[in-house]
């Protein structure tokens, strides 16, 4: 069940922040991309630690 939560919060968050920096900054698209990916990556790595502790 942790490994889905995991995988939907990677996404929203990949999701989230791609629309979010395309609105707001004026990034090339792989640029874009590559930073999404970096806050998803975080916001998972965030989720494991916190379960992890508790």
């Amino acid at each position: 069940m942790h490994f889905l939560f995991g995988i939907l919060i990677f996404t929203i968050v990949a999701v989230a922040g791609y629309f979010f920096l395309l609105a707001f900054t004026s990034f090339a698209e792989t640029a874009i991309v590559i930073l999404a990916l970096v806050l998803a990556f975080l916001a998972e790595f965030t989720y494991m630690k916190i379960r992890a502790d508790g």
